[in-house]
């Protein structure tokens, strides 16, 4: 239990820096103010061009992966350490205390951490992600396919703990893009083009 909370704390704490949010410093803008307001890649990659998407993503990345290096370190490398690391640092970038808990949808972080518990099932996993979001074209399926195909395999594989964390972060996700699924089902979500956005995007950054 002790371990358990010690890896949610180190994750919340890096969590909470939001690669998005410093983007948009940079450019003396809030993303909290700009698009759709919501500090991830895709909001800064849409408002920002496709490099800084791509330093979004990446920052939200590497902050999981710092956080799971320094409780790796502390408890050993293990699916369950991976496993409550990634679920702070989900609950850090989604609820970020120093902006009144009002963060991202932690679809990066998220990814990172199946990686992180079992490599093999958690690339499995963004495939699976991947495959929903470029045949349907809604981004939020995806975000929830993604921890809700890697349940199964982190409980069998790697224990309760792994299952139960992969579990909660589902549940993140789905709280998080609870507004997009009850426009999906409603019909008025806006569909997203990923493959043909990503090269409009990259189309403008040559040009400039």
């Amino acid at each position: 239990m002790r371990q358990a909370l010690i890896c949610l704390a180190v994750g919340y704490g890096f969590g909470c820096f939001l690669s998005a949010a410093f983007a948009g410093r940079r450019r003396g803008v809030s993303i909290f103010q700009v698009g759709s307001g919501n500090p991830g890649m895709a909001n800064a990659m849409r408002c920002f061009g496709f490099g800084t998407g791509m330093a979004v993503l990446a920052g939200d990345i590497l902050k999981t992966v710092a956080a799971w290096l320094v409780t790796a370190l502390l408890f050993g490398r293990t699916a369950a350490v991976a496993g409550f690391t990634a679920l702070g640092a989900v609950l850090g970038h989604n609820f970020p205390f120093w902006h009144r808990f009002k963060g991202g949808k932690g679809v990066a972080v998220t990814c990172s951490g199946v990686v992180l518990m079992l490599p093999g099932w958690g690339f499995a996993a963004l495939i699976a992600g991947a495959a929903a979001v470029i045949l349907t074209h809604y981004l939020c399926i995806g975000a929830v396919v993604i921890p809700a195909v890697f349940i199964a395999p982190a409980a069998l594989t790697a224990g309760p703990a792994a299952g139960w964390t992969a579990a909660a972060m589902t549940a993140l996700a789905v709280a998080a893009n609870w507004k997009s699924l009850v426009k999906l089902v409603r019909g008025t979500e806006a569909q997203v083009d990923v493959i043909g956005l990503i090269g409009e995007k990259i189309g403008k950054n040559k040009k400039s």
